[in-house]
């Protein structure tokens, strides 16, 4: 379990950084160098490099939380139409503001639960989902939750995870071992990691390493093992 998506860490990389299985290209007649899809990273190996930075998110926050963290219920919401099983289903609901593309997502009713993906937000009260396995009925207090990691954990999983495939990337062109965007997405990512650690940004829903016979949330504040300085692993 992931705490990020290979599409998130698309977001985050250069424009001209493509993660994905396309091994050929598609160059412009003419035009060196320009108009290529070829892949720079698979996303096989995408999925490693954000294994990596999950350790590594996990590694710090252990003083306080249980690791690995997990999915939280962070919105529900009733669903207002039937749904029938299939592929590309469409799901009503008072107000879709909540959703965007790639929320893994939870149906349920009386009888039934699954996840599913979100693969278009089509109006202010549709969504589209990847599929679904079941029959529902709104008769059978039908509702649809996005299941997600607190924030900023996904965020920074993917931070780390563009810093480690551009460093990658980088030396293979150029002469110094780590490029200035994979040190900016570290320290970035750093920087969250440690307002977590001070007690700034709270994890909801996770569990916490306590002190013996005391969990560490009924403390009026919370400590880790060292003091912890913000930035203080910032790279120079």
């Amino acid at each position: 379990m992931a705490y990020c998506f290979y599409n998130e860490v698309q977001e985050i990389l250069a424009e001209n950084v493509k993660i994905g299985d396309q091994n050929l290209g598609t160059p412009s007649p003419g035009r060196s160098g320009t108009g290529s899809n070829r892949s720079n990273i698979s996303i096989a190996e995408c999925q490693r490099y954000i294994s990596f930075a999950d350790s590594q998110v996990d590694s710090r926050l252990k003083p306080l939380y249980v690791t690995p963290l997990r999915r939280i219920k962070s919105y529900e919401t009733p669903i207002l139409n039937n749904i029938a099983h299939g592929v590309n289903v469409t799901i009503d609901m008072e107000d879709s503001g909540a959703f965007i593309k790639y929320n893994v997502v939870r149906i349920q009713d009386t009888y039934s639960m699954e996840t599913a993906n979100v693969t278009e937000v089509t109006s202010l009260t549709t969504i589209k989902l990847d599929k679904v396995t079941y029959d529902y009925s709104t008769i059978n207090n039908l509702r649809i939750s996005i299941l997600k990691f607190p924030d900023p954990i996904s965020l920074i999983s993917a931070r780390l995870a563009a810093s480690f495939i551009m460093d990658r990337l980088y030396v293979q062109t150029q002469s110094p071992d780590i490029s200035n965007f994979g040190k900016t997405q570290r320290s970035l990512a750093t920087f969250a990691m440690d307002d977590i650690l001070r007690g700034v940004m709270l994890l909801p829903g996770q569990d916490h390493t306590g002190r013996r016979f005391l969990r560490t949330s009924l403390l009026d504040k919370w400590s880790s093992p060292a003091e912890v300085q913000k930035g203080e692993e910032k790279e120079t």
